[in-house]
C-alpha cells in the first residue's frame, strides 16, 4: 500500500504538461547513432507489446533522427528477452521493457534464471503500474468470487486456470485464490497473457489469471467475465469489478508494474538522457488516455524507485512463495 502511495506521488509530480511535449519534441537529441532496440518478453498483440508499441511511435516522434525498433522475444515469461539484454554491450542500444514478474518473480521460481533482477541490469524509466485479474469464460455461468467458490468446490476436477508463464505473479494470485477458497488449483501456462486469453474463450480452460489489459475487451464484449482485479481501488476503466482486497482474499494487494532496464553498466549520462525522454514521452495526453484506457496507472518513475521497486517486490512475493512453500524449480 506504501509502495502505490509514492508511485502516486512520483506520478503527480513526474507528469510534464503537454505544452512541455510540444517543446521537447523539437530539443531532444537522438539517445545513441543507430537503431535503440525495445526488447519486449512477451508475443507481438498482448498487454506488455501494446504499451511498447505506443512508446516506440511516440519516442520516434520526439527523436526523429532516432530509430526506435520493438523486438519481442517471446518464451519463458520474458526469461529469454532478459538474457538477451543482460548480455547486451552496455552502449545504451538495446533496452527491456519489462514487468516486475520477469524482474522479481522468475529470479525467485526459476533455480536457474540466468540473471538477478537488479544486479545484471541497470534501472531505468517506470512507465507505468497495471493490475492484474481473474476471468471465467460466460459458458460456466459464474457472475462473483463467491460463485466460483461454490463452482470450484461443486467441480473439483476443473480446477485448472490459464497463466501468461510459469512462475508469474499470475499463477502466484491463482495460487492464493486456490488457498483462500479451499480448493486446489492447476496451473496451465501460456507464450503469454494474449494467448491465454486466447484459450480461455476457446473453452480449453474455465478461468484465468493475467493483466486486466488482456481481458478487459473481451469482458466488455460479453465473451469473458472479469471477477476480480488486484490493487487496494478498483480501476476507473472497470469500477463494476471488485478488487480480491476488499472480497478477503490476501497477498494479491500490490499492483505490478511496467519499466525500463538497461544492461549492467549504462553510464549516468545515458540513464538521465533515457529519463528525459521518457519524461517527455509520458506528457503526451493522447498516450496517457490510450494507456489508462486499457487500465493502466500512468507516471514516469527514475531509476531509483524502480530500483525499489524490485527490492520491495522482491520480499513481498518471497515471502509469498516461502509460507507457501514453494521451492525454485
Amino acid at each position: 500500500m506504501m509502495r502505490r502511495r509514492r508511485f502516486g506521488q512520483v506520478c503527480a509530480a513526474a507528469l510534464l504538461s503537454q505544452a512541455y511535449w510540444a517543446r521537447a519534441q523539437a530539443h531532444l537529441p537522438r539517445l545513441v547513432n543507430g537503431p535503440l532496440r525495445v526488447v519486449v518478453g512477451f508475443p507481438a498483440g498482448g498487454a506488455t507489446d501494446i504499451v511498447a508499441r505506443n512508446l516506440q511511435e511516440r519516442l520516434s516522434r520526439l527523436m526523429p533522427d532516432q530509430v526506435v525498433i520493438v523486438d519481442n522475444r517471446p518464451g519463458a515469461g520474458g526469461q529469454i528477452a532478459a538474457q538477451t539484454v543482460k548480455n547486451a554491450p552496455p552502449d545504451g542500444s538495446v533496452v527491456f521493457l519489462s514487468l516486475d514478474h520477469t524482474q522479481v518473480i522468475i529470479p525467485l521460481t526459476i533455480a536457474a534464471a540466468g540473471y538477478d533482477g537488479v544486479r545484471d541490469f541497470t534501472p531505468l524509466s517506470g512507465v507505468a503500474n497495471y493490475y492484474n485479474a481473474l476471468a471465467v469464460t460466460a459458458s460456466i455461468g459464474v457472475h462473483s468470487m463467491a460463485e466460483l467458490g461454490q463452482w470450484l468446490k461443486a467441480h473439483p476436477t476443473e480446477s485448472n486456470y490459464g497463466i501468461p508463464a510459469t512462475g508469474s505473479v499470475p499463477q502466484l494470485m491463482g495460487q492464493l485464490v486456490g488457498k483462500t477458497i479451499g480448493v486446489s488449483m492447476n496451473a496451465v501456462p501460456y507464450k503469454g497473457g494474449a494467448p491465454m486469453a486466447q484459450a480461455l474463450l476457446a473453452g480449453q480452460v474455465p478461468m484465468g489469471t493475467a493483466s486486466l489489459t488482456d481481458f478487459i475487451e473481451h469482458h466488455r464484449a460479453g465473451r469473458l467475465r472479469i471477477l476480480a482485479t488486484s490493487g487496494i481501488k478498483r480501476n476507473p476503466i472497470a469500477p463494476d469489478i471488485p478488487t480480491f482486497h476488499e472480497l478477503g482474499y490476501p497477498g494479491i494487494e500490490m499492483n505490478p508494474w511496467i519499466a525500463f532496464f538497461g544492461p549492467r553498466g549504462l553510464s549516468a549520462e545515458y540513464v538521465g538522457r533515457f529519463d528525459a525522454a521518457i519524461k517527455a514521452v509520458l506528457a503526451d495526453k493522447e498516450l496517457q488516455d490510450k494507456l489508462v484506457q486499457m487500465g493502466n496507472e500512468v507516471g514516469f518513475a527514475p531509476g531509483e524507485q524502480v530500483r525499489q521497486w524490485v527490492t520491495e517486490g522482491t520480499r513481498h512475493w518471497g515471502q509469498v512463495l516461502r509460507d507457501s512453500g514453494f521451492k525454485p524449480q
